[in-house]
């Protein structure tokens, strides 16, 4: 055997070896052959402890193996790639550390090392830069990533970057949308010809160009890591009913609800060892335990997690290495484990498999984004075990939204690389508003002197409306019949193309109308949720309400402003729509986790009774764009140039071991 073939063998051995499964190949496969066909940058998206660090190490691999014969046998360019470890967290860059052990190619670091490590490469500098848990750049407090695309670009054009993430979605656009803002104040600065302010839109925007992980002169890819059968995550618990919405004052744990009563009655009748984690506000993690100790539950078997927490004293503190010594030793005994953690505490770097398998339930007060939900308790709960009886009690909309996020990613990802990134940020803009989120990730804070401009300035009347069956199971129905307006026509068409396409109609819970020949369209699909629930009831009311109010008024001769009935967002402008839908339909489902998802017929046609239309199990109400109010416009553009304000974007979490978030 020669000695390149030696060399290749052994990275093999480690690719194909019992530590690596084969979606974790699969994965790094994927992500390698984008970089392979011209892409400098790809984005691995993998769900809570799906097994990042086993698609990392095989990325390792792959990288040794794509050495020609040559440089594979030189031991100066034995390392070839930089593991950086986003958080600058001994515990976490040593867990790495651990977990590339057999990548003998890799140097594991952190932003803080990273130039640094940069000379343990002895002059042959790194062909791969895998970047773990992406999210966090996007936190204006966060790592930011503008250095090592300064690398990337002056001092090593040849190396390609791979970004991983269970939750990258505020990184795939946070800095993005600073930078559509930036320009938005920069244009707004120029009709006034105020250079000062053009000058600071203009360095916020490259500020926030330099941090997008999305440079454009990268190809940027995304690649959806898809777990194995076994794998158990937050989309399994929500079809097993292990999920419980926490609402309200429910959240609260030191609230008394039925939540609580049944949190507490499940850790009392579990038979055998567990344990229960509880995630509480800054503050409160003594009155948590004080409400242990009054359910029976003995002192010893009750630890509080964390350094330096308020109102904590010193000697009522523990450690997580110590807290998971302490699950050892009297898991023989059958014991019950309280854990007790404050918001801004890490909840573990990894249960690992025994304490999931006896994990009884997990409780978090989080209500800020996606992220901040999924990457704490119910996330650590993740994975591959066999635990399917563990309760979790959360923010419901937060997980629901999480597992929609994952859904649209499988769907649109295939069997390829992904890089419709325009489309990935209205979605997830759709996410944050159907299930009322705060955001997707940790969040980007924006400082602006002058005052947002409002975006939906150019307005319109509405010219007229009219409503319509959908007849989607009839073809060649002759919707003539109600208009001879060939625009409306058109928009009636699409909208019905859209129901029955894939050999429909069928029950969904997201259509869209985008793409160049339909995003003229705006298109409002109301389901069992938006229909009439007075808590998903906009300021102007429900779908129902604002249907029937906008309609008569308009059959009172009253002038009803289109960009109202629009009501653009992901940077939609209403003077783009030249009709408003509101479809009213049994096929339209909420994604949210609530009683009644879908319309009934009996809905559908007490709304065509409204309209004097034919029974059906679909009805279209069509409004058209109508007269320009320049008036109307400059008021609003008048109110862009308001006297000056800072404007605050920010979201609450940015997880550390050893302490609470300011």
């Amino acid at each position: 055997m020669d000695k390149s073939t030696r060399h290749r063998q052994r990275a093999e051995d480690v690719l194909n070896g019992e530590s690596l499964h084969e979606h974790q190949r699969e994965a790094a496969r994927k992500t390698f052959e984008a970089l392979s066909n011209g892409s400098r940058a790809a984005i691995t998206a993998a769900e809570m402890q799906a097994g990042k660090s086993g698609v990392a190490l095989a990325l390792c691999c792959l990288q040794r193996l794509s050495l020609s014969d040559e440089d594979i046998c030189e031991k100066t360019k034995l390392k070839d790639t930089l593991y950086l470890v986003t958080m600058p967290d001994t515990a976490l860059l040593e867990q790495a550390q651990d977990d590339l052990k057999y990548a003998k190619n890799v140097v594991v670091s952190n932003f803080v090392r990273f130039q640094k490590d940069l000379e343990l490469f002895k002059g042959n500098p790194p062909k791969l830069i895998i970047i773990d848990e992406c999210h966090y750049g996007s936190n204006i407090t966060a790592i930011r990533y503008s250095d090592v695309f300064d690398y990337l670009e002056n001092e090593n054009d040849d190396c390609k970057v791979v970004f991983i993430s269970a939750t990258p979605f505020g990184a795939l656009y946070a800095a993005e949308t600073q930078y559509q803002q930036a320009i938005e104040a920069k244009e707004v600065a120029k009709q006034e010809s105020d250079d000062s302010a053009v000058e600071e839109a203009e360095k916020i925007a490259e500020e926030a160009r330099k941090n997008s992980i999305l440079r454009r002169n990268f190809d940027t890819k995304l690649v959806f890591h898809r777990t194995s059968d076994e794998y158990y995550g937050v989309r399994e618990m929500l079809k097993g009913n292990r999920v419980v919405g926490l609402c309200s004052e429910a959240r609260n744990f030191l609230y008394p609800s039925e939540e609580r009563e049944q949190f507490i009655k499940q850790y009392q009748e579990h038979e055998g060892a567990g344990w229960s984690l509880v995630r509480v506000p800054a503050g409160t993690a003594m009155n948590a335990k004080d409400y242990f100790l009054s359910q029976g539950i003995p002192e010893n078997n009750i630890f509080i997690l964390g350094k330096s927490l308020t109102g904590v004293p010193e000697d009522q503190l523990t450690t997580i290495e110590r807290f998971k010594k302490e699950f050892d030793e009297t898991i023989d005994f059958d014991e019950k484990l309280i854990a007790i953690t404050v918001a801004g505490c890490r909840a573990g770097i990894n249960f690992g498999p025994l304490m999931k398998d006896h994990l009884i339930s997990t409780w978090d007060s989080t209500v800020a984004s996606i992220a901040a939900v999924v990457q704490a308790n119910i996330g650590r709960a993740c994975g591959y075990h066999s635990n399917l009886d563990a309760m979790h009690f959360t923010n419901m909309d937060a997980a629901l939204a999480y597992g929609a996020t994952l859904d649209y990613l499988e769907q649109n990802t295939c069997d390829h690389a992904a890089s419709d990134f325009e489309g990935l940020r209205e979605f997830f803009h759709e996410i944050c508003d159907e299930y009322h989120v705060e955001g997707l990730d940790v969040g980007v804070t924006i400082n602006h002197r002058r005052r947002r401009p409002i975006g939906d300035v150019e307005t319109y009347w509405t010219d007229s409306y009219i409503a319509v069956p959908g007849k989607l199971i009839d073809p060649d129905y002759d919707f003539q019949a109600h208009t001879q307006d060939s625009t409306l026509l058109k928009a009636i068409e699409l909208i019905r193309t859209e129901y029955v396409k894939d050999s429909g109609p069928n029950v969904k819970g997201h259509r869209s109308m985008r793409g160049a020949k339909r995003n003229w369209i705006k298109a409002q699909w109301v389901n069992g949720d938006t229909y009439h629930n007075k808590e998903k009831a906009l300021k102007s009311g429900t779908m129902k309400e604002r249907t029937l109010r906008f309609t008569k008024a308009l059959d009172d001769g009253e002038s009803i402003e289109y960009n109202e009935i629009v009501m653009p967002g992901s940077g939609e402008q209403s003077e783009d729509k030249l009709v408003t839908a509101t479809i009213f339909s049994v096929y339209n489902m909420s994604r949210r986790n609530v009683a009644k998802k879908i319309m009934t017929e009996a809905e559908v046609h007490e709304m065509c009774d409204q309209f004097d239309v034919d029974h059906d199990d679909t009805l279209i109400v069509l409004y058209k764009r109508g007269d320009y109010d320049a008036e109307r416009s400059l008021e609003k553009k008048n109110h862009n140039t308001l006297p000056p304000q800072i404007t605050n974007i920010s979201n609450e979490t940015q997880f550390s071991d050893d302490g609470e978030t300011a």
